[in-house]
């Protein structure tokens, strides 16, 4: 099969030009000849101006109804052209394959079958080198350079320098991520496979799982809302604001269970260091249900002849789950800690929501944010400044990262022999 070699690489170039020169001129094509659309969504913006009378600029309602147009001809468009993509490259293939083939099944069978993945991972590998990977490049050349452009390690300095600016905010954010990235996945999956096992053994298990599911519906703002006003202020009278007039009530349902007055009104999350953990727990009480779902899934997937062997031989509950269980479902545990460790790096919404910017609650990309609030060191350097805290965040991804491709390895390695 060797000798098919060039005839597989000239198929797919031929396929990866046609892409790349018939799906952008039929996407141009499309936006031109859908052009007349936004005018129409402009007319609809003026006509529910004037019908509703609206109180705002009718010039920003026909810009909003412009931009809606656009977006809608801009989703339809994407997703023909992804049909389009899907429907040439394999058409194109099968073509060339039996052109190629000269009549020979095997050798047809064989040339579709080497390009057919590549027709699948293409335009994920496109995305990930042109939004991924060279931006991440980009960002690590960045961090070492100066406004200027002259090469320099001042930027990783300013952050690990105690004298600088930025030393106590990183070492901060560093140990706080550390610990959002050790609490959150091992609480989360430990909730999750107690209320999994639990939740499987009662009747009325299907309707706990639903109630410890639904926070998964909510956003993370939605969430900070939340239990906002249950770690916010104390007691039940309330308090008059600055101008004297709008009385503020304090509805912190936790402190008013703690017997915490009004006068003693600030949140729980914003308490020096313990504040972390009332955070974190926004974000275990929302993915405990992930965990729980993946987890119940997987333990229903446990062949009923190993269960009834081992109780047959004598195996208490205990033993049951952490001996014959749970090795069974490892692979699941670390998918589901691996996507936990993911979300918890990508943490930004609920701090910057509840607006927990005090420094020892901030996290590596809630930093950045308040760095370029606050900071005003370097004029033009901070972007590089910037640029080196986001490779100290993508630093603590490589853990997970060579974690994940050791066991696929090993796994791949089992699977070969």
């Amino acid at each position: 099969m060797g000798l098919y070699k060039p005839t597989i690489a000239g198929n797919g170039l031929a396929i990866a030009l046609t892409v790349i020169f018939v799906l952008p001129i039929t996407a141009i094509f499309a936006y031109a000849v859908t052009t007349p659309l936004d005018s129409a969504m402009v007319q609809l913006g003026h006509w529910l101006h004037e019908s509703r009378e609206w109180s705002f600029p009718v010039l920003q309602t026909q810009e909003r109804f412009a931009k809606i147009g656009f977006a809608i001809r801009s989703i339809i468009i994407a997703v023909g052209i992804s049909f389009l993509y899907f429907w040439l490259t394999n058409w194109l293939n099968q073509g060339l394959a039996r052109r190629s083939s000269k009549g020979s099944w095997g050798k047809e069978s064989y040339i579709i079958e080497s390009i057919q993945p590549w027709i699948f991972v293409g335009p994920a590998l496109v995305l990930l080198i042109f939004f991924l990977f060279i931006p991440a490049f980009s960002t690590l050349s960045l961090s070492f350079q100066e406004a200027d452009g002259t090469r320099t390690i001042r930027n990783y300095a300013f952050l690990w320098d105690p004298s600088s600016l930025g030393y106590e905010q990183f070492r901060y954010a560093m140990r706080n991520s550390i610990m959002w990235l050790v609490l959150v996945p091992t609480v989360c999956i430990s909730l999750g496979l107690l209320i999994a096992v639990l939740a499987d053994s009662v009747r009325w298990g299907i309707v706990a799982k639903t109630l410890i599911f639904i926070p998964m519906a909510i956003s993370f703002v939605g969430a900070a809302v939340i239990w906002r006003n249950i770690f916010a202020g104390g007691g039940i009278e309330p308090q008059q604001a600055i101008n004297g007039l709008t009385p503020s009530y304090q509805i912190g349902l936790l402190k008013a269970l703690l017997g915490h007055t009004a006068a003693y009104n600030e949140p729980l999350y914003s308490l020096k260091f313990w504040g972390n953990f009332f955070l974190m727990w926004i974000l275990v009480w929302v993915q405990t249900g992930f965990a729980m779902v993946i987890f119940s899934a997987a333990l229903r997937g446990v062949p009923e002849d190993t269960i009834e062997a081992a109780k047959i031989d004598g195996a208490n509950p205990f033993q049951m789950f952490f001996r014959i269980k749970l090795p069974q479902i490892y692979s699941t545990v670390v998918v589901v800690w691996t996507t936990l460790v993911i979300l918890v790096l990508k943490m930004f919404d609920i701090p910057y929501a509840l607006s927990a910017n005090d420094d020892d609650k901030l996290l590596l990309a809630t930093m950045m944010e308040n760095a370029r609030n606050n900071w005003s060191v370097g004029g033009d350097n901070v972007e590089n400044l910037f640029a080196a805290i986001a490779v100290m965040l993508m630093v603590t991804v490589l853990p997970n990262m060579i974690f994940n491709a050791r066991r696929l390895r090993r796994e791949q390695k089992e699977l070969g022999h």
